[in-house]
Formats: C-alpha cells, structure tokens, sequence
C-alpha cells in the first residue's frame, strides 16, 4: 500500500477538534445511497514476463513484454454508505467515512473498485426553524483520501500471451458537492456529485514454492478519474 496522503492529516486534526474533551453534543449521521458511476476513457498499460527457478541461481525471468491500449469504459451501478458527525461547536463543519463499491468496465479492461474514504465535509445551513435549527436546505461539498482495493481483469492478447488478473491497494481522491433537503428533524433527502481519483501502479505478489517472494511476473498501471451521480436518503440522530 502506498504511503497515507498527506490531506489525512487535517482530516485528523479537524476531528480532534470536533471530537475533543469538553464538546458539547453534535449531530451524528448515517448515509446511504445510490447511482451512476462514468469512468473516464483511460490509457491502461499490463506487461508479462516468465519467471522460472534456475539451476544454480534460484529465479531467472524473461524480459519485459508490454501492452497499452486506450480503453472506453461503460456506465456502472455505483452504492455505499456514509457515517459521519456535525459538530456542535462548528455546526458547518464535520467528518465522515464512506465505504462505496462501483465498476469500470470496457471491451478489454474491467476494473472493481471499493473505495474507504475520509472526508472533511463543510456544511451551509439554510431555511432554519425550530424544529430543524442546522436548517431545512443543506448545501455541502467533501474531501479528502480515499484508500482503495482495485481487482483488474485485462485481456491484451495477442500482444500479451493471456489475462493479467491482480488485485492491488492504493490511495486516491475524493471529493463530493451535494444539496439536503431535511423534510423531518431526523431525516433528508439528498443528491450529490462525486468525484473520484485512483491511480493504480502494481505488480504480482506471487511466493515461490519455499516460501521466499518470487519476481514480479504481471504489472498493471492506470489511472481512474470516475463522476458519480448518487442519491438517497439520510438519517439524523
């Protein structure tokens, strides 16, 4: 897994501050929702080598054979589910986590994609009343990392001899803009736009027979810029 992005670490500030002793009582959330997800077009380059053990001097491989193709990736179904917290303090300010899933798939590249992001949302509180003092309209934008599991199926043939199939962690970027309407003082409606960015640069993980790491033997690079268009609804505590 690559290093954590340096945006985790306002993120974690801010919740300190957010979460810290001597608060008083915020407003817990928990969103689910759902919609479309559009993978932008996308150079994706696999490469293949055999590697096999030597006589005398353990593994030896061939070099290096490579494939990069522009891959056009269909519309995917897009879900997950956000848990976050308003504070009290800074009733515009709070952070969430989401877990979501999405795929992008083309003729000869199928990504699936499960992102956990960290979110630092901001909040502007409208048409308030005394049933709902945070306010009946809610626009909001979110940022922050995302830490992702990607399992890529690509099928470069006859440039490659077969499928490279690998499944890698990362990091990427998220970030959302999206208006509630909070019709009741426990729950809302919203719809949100969301943006995601995954660059994924990885090799195999295979081990050889006695248990020492093998040579990479498949490696896969690419990069995933991904518009959401999600809606649903959002509960209030």
């Amino acid at each position: 897994m690559r290093r954590t992005p340096v945006l985790l670490v306002p993120i974690l500030a801010v919740g300190v501050f957010l979460l810290g002793p001597g608060r008083a009582s915020g407003e817990l959330f928990l969103d689910v929702y759902g919609g479309v997800a559009e993978t932008e077009s996308a150079s994706v380059t696999a490469q293949q080598r055999g590697c096999g053990a030597g006589f005398l001097f353990g593994f030896s491989c061939s070099p290096w054979t490579k494939a990069t193709r522009s891959v056009d990736f269909e519309s995917s179904a897009t879900f997950g589910g956000r848990v976050g917290y308003w504070s009290e303090r800074a009733p515009w300010m709070g952070i969430a986590g989401d877990l979501s899933f999405f795929e992008a798939e083309g003729r000869d590249a199928q990504f699936t994609v499960v992102p956990l992001s960290f979110l630092l949302m901001l909040r502007l509180p409208l048409l308030a009343t005394q049933d709902i003092p945070k306010g009946r309209l809610q626009p909001y934008v979110g940022v922050g990392p995302s830490v992702f599991h990607q399992y890529a199926s690509v099928d470069f043939r006859p440039q490659l001899g077969k499928k490279v199939e690998i499944g890698s962690w990362g990091v990427g970027l998220d970030t959302r803009v999206g208006l509630a309407w909070q019709f009741h003082p426990r729950v809302a409606l919203f719809t949100e736009y969301r943006f995601t960015y995954l660059s994924i640069s990885t090799g195999d993980e295979t081990k050889a027979p006695v248990g020492i790491s093998s040579p990479a033997r498949e490696r896969l690079d690419a990069t995933l810029n991904t518009h959401h268009l999600l809606m649903w609804v959002s509960f209030r505590f």
